[in-house]
């Protein structure tokens, strides 16, 4: 059946999402003012789809990226002719024929992809159509979907992932008022007028949609598509509800309800994408090896909420290689592994201890979780003595079927709890390496430099990157003189400026003082009124009264002061131990240019 929809209502996003997770099959084609653009699922996958730019087709893609030749593509275009009805995709034909191998063809199947759905994310309105019915390809194609699956498959979630993250970089770019090249453009049509794929009549051999198996689908014979609501097109509760009374066909109907309830809270939209929504830690995945559908349906619900990207699977080969699409993309992985139910097979007690232990080998940063049975003890421990961060105890159909809907929600309930727990404990750790890695740049950075004026310059910059406002002193005996500020008188993109009317008296007891003669760091709120009076009273008191204070140390004595609060900003958790470890590079460093110096000297007399 075909359903219509307004993406004013659901944005394109949320459905690709929805397709994915209910595993749908079929065609998603969506219409707007720029044109139409055609998504062919199976099976969740995506297997196919077409530009709404009519000169971006696969053909020229693959030849643009160097993966075939216009020889070969011309080659098979011929191909496709003489087959008739019997015809296959471009693709398939290319690998039939040897032209082009299954990577070479994923890459630009993927790339046709990502430049299809980078154009439709930015569309706020237009309608969509999405043609569920068990379909041939087209009607001069009788390729099934099925099959097209087993030739290549792409997984919709990484493809969106990826799609997010270009679409998100291009704001970036536009917003910054840099040129920002058209992908269109670069992968314009490479098949001219007069080459030689084209038909007795001289007709222009132009990659058509047929090719790529979309061409006839509005030639097909199928029922008027109806147009709903977008909540009720896409009901989570109807989704749920279909999938759990397959899956859950020996449960009451009372019982498969309470499930269905369950996941409905679980479920929650996350409305239109804007743009830039992308955080700057690293997405978050779960990757589950599994073949019980219930567990995957519901850890994909669940998981939808929290923002977690889930991939299943239960072939080994398709496990590394989610995992390594995974890490390229920036996305941080969790392993999951069922229960082994069987004595043999994929999800045997040998075949997944032997997995783990490869995941382990090869990626020994990703936590890996065990799904196990409640009686088998042996299992478990074993599980914890091959590295498992967790295991969980799965509720058994079989030995407790009364109560196995409410252990059930009580086993996911808990999952979802120790994966967000784990995900806020992971983005920590990001975090400090992020740190980490900007204190080891800075201190290089500070340590190629020998002029004073350049080293107390760098310090100003990188407390700016963190405060609102800050300012360098020079420490004189009897008060501090100002140096540099950036974000007091001018915008803090201004950069800094001459702020030598500051100045600061030393002569009574203030913070600045302590700061000066113990040498140490200060950070937090203060109401000293040396500051109050000598500078608050100048530049203006800052909306929040944290504010730090870094001395720099040379010859061991204070020679400057670097000075930052939030401005008009409320304050925010601040690395001040990085800080305070850049201010110790930086008195070093100055000693370091002073013996230079004096080296110099003595060397000229």
């Amino acid at each position: 059946m075909a359903f219509t929809g307004d993406l004013e209502q659901l944005h394109i996003v949320d459905i690709i999402q929805l397709v994915n997770t209910t595993r749908k099959s079929g065609t998603f084609s969506v219409k707007g003012s720029r044109g139409e653009s055609r998504i062919i699922f199976s099976n969740g996958y995506i297997v196919g789809a077409s530009h709404l730019n009519n000169k971006v087709r696969i053909g020229t893609v693959l030849v643009k990226m160097g993966a075939t030749t216009l020889e070969d593509l011309n080659q098979a275009l011929e191909v496709q002719k003489r087959a008739g009805k019997g015809r296959k995709p471009l693709i398939a034909t290319l690998i039939e024929l040897g032209k082009l191998g299954r990577e070479q063809a994923t890459r630009g199947l993927k790339k046709l992809i990502e430049m299809t759905l980078v154009e439709l994310i930015g569309w706020k309105s237009g309608t969509f159509t999405l043609d569920t019915d068990v379909i041939t390809v087209s009607a001069e194609c009788s390729y099934p979907l099925s099959k097209m699956e087993q030739e290549i498959s792409l997984d919709a979630q990484m493809l969106l992932m990826d799609a997010l993250r270009v679409f998100d970089e291009r704001q970036r770019d536009q917003q910054s008022g840099k040129s920002v090249q058209s992908e269109e453009e670069l992968f314009s049509d490479v098949i001219s007028s007069g080459s030689s794929a084209g038909d007795s009549q001289g007709r222009s051999a132009v990659i058509t949609a047929d090719d790529l198996g979309l061409g006839d689908l509005d030639r097909l014979e199928r029922k008027i598509p109806q147009f709903l609501p977008a909540d009720e097109l896409f009901d989570p509760t109807s989704i749920h509800r279909q999938k759990i009374k397959e899956i859950l066909a020996g449960f009451s109907a009372e019982q498969q309800e309470a499930f269905v309830s369950f996941l409905e809270k679980s479920t929650v939209s996350r409305g239109d994408y804007g743009g830039s929504q992308k955080q700057e830690d690293r997405a978050k995945g779960v990757i589950m090896f599994s073949e019980d559908e219930l567990i995957k349906h519901s850890v994909m619900t669940i998981c939808k909420d929290e923002g977690v990207l889930v991939f299943a699977t239960d072939e080994e080969e398709e496990l590394a290689h989610i995992i390594d699409q995974c890490l390229k993309i920036k996305v941080w992985p969790v392993l999951v592994f069922d229960d082994p139910e069987t004595s043999g097979g994929i999800l045997s007690r040998e075949k997944i201890v032997s997995l783990r232990q490869q995941v382990k080998e090869r990626y020994p940063l990703a936590p890996i979780i065990q799904i196990a049975s409640l009686t088998d003890y042996d299992f478990t421990l074993r599980s914890f003595d091959g590295g498992c961060a967790a295991v969980f105890p799965k509720p058994g159909r079989k030995t407790a079927e009364a109560t196995f809907i409410e252990d059930t929600v009580k086993f996911l309930t808990t999952f979802k709890s120790y994966i967000k727990r784990l995900f806020i404990e992971q983005t920590a750790l990001d975090a400090e390496d992020v740190h980490l890695s900007k204190l080891k740049a800075r201190s290089f950075s500070l340590r190629d430099l020998n002029d004073p004026s350049a080293v107390s310059l760098a310090l100003l910059q990188y407390v700016s990157e963190l405060f609102e406002r800050s300012v360098t002193f020079i420490v004189r005996p009897a008060e501090l003189i100002g140096e540099r500020a950036i974000g007091v008188y001018a915008g803090k993109n201004e950069g800094p400026t001459q702020v030598t009317r500051l100045k600061i008296p030393l002569r009574g007891p203030s913070l600045f003082r302590e700061v000066i003669e113990k040498g140490q760091c200060y950070y937090g709120e203060s109401q000293d009124e040396v500051l109050t009076r000598h500078l608050f009273e100048v530049i203006g008191a800052p909306l929040s009264p944290t504010i730090i204070l870094l001395p720099v140390i040379s010859r061991g004595k204070t020679v400057a002061l670097t000075y930052g609060d939030f401005g008009d900003k409320e304050s925010q958790p601040v690395q001040s131990d990085m800080l305070e470890i850049l201010a110790t590079q930086a008195g070093l460093v100055l000693e370091k240019a002073l013996y230079r110096k004096q080296l110099s000297q003595a060397s000229l007399k």
